[in-house]
This record gives C-alpha cells, structure tokens and sequence, in this order.
C-alpha cells in the first residue's frame, strides 16, 4: 500500500527551519508504523523527533488506497 506523511503546522516549521525538505519527501514509512510512534530525521545539527499523531486509510475513487501518517512536532501524546 502506498504512504503518504503530512506534517501538522508546527511539524512543518520545524521541516523548513532545518532545511530537511528533501529528506523528508525521501521518507516511507511502513504499514507497522503506529500512532505514538517516534520518527527521527537527522540534519546537520541534532536529530529532529516527531510523534505520529494520527494514521488512516484514503480509498480512492479508482480503488487505490494509501496508508496516511499525520506527524507532528514537538513530540505530544497522541490523540485517541
């Protein structure tokens, strides 16, 4: 199944500050992957951690269906 990541506004911030654009667009993420879990990018400075806050599953109207990961920075319990 095809991942997609979307970054929460904060999370998109952080992205642009350290320059991790391209690394970012590089990143999939495996269908194991859960809400909670931790995703690290590492830049030139320190590592930048995110939380997956949310997942879900978009069917499309030509039956692709794609596994979606909401990240989010800082890192903040997930919602239920």
């Amino acid at each position: 199944m095809k991942t997609i990541i979307e970054l929460t506004n904060a999370a998109r911030r952080k992205v642009g500050e350290a320059g991790l654009e391209a690394r970012l667009g590089r990143l999939v993420l495996g269908e194991w992957v859960g809400k909670g879990d931790f995703v690290e990018l590492a830049g030139s400075g320190d590592a930048i951690v995110f939380v997956v806050r949310a997942r879900r599953i978009r069917l499309e109207a030509d039956g692709a269906q794609a596994l979606i990961f909401e990240l989010d920075h800082p890192p903040r319990p997930a919602m239920r």
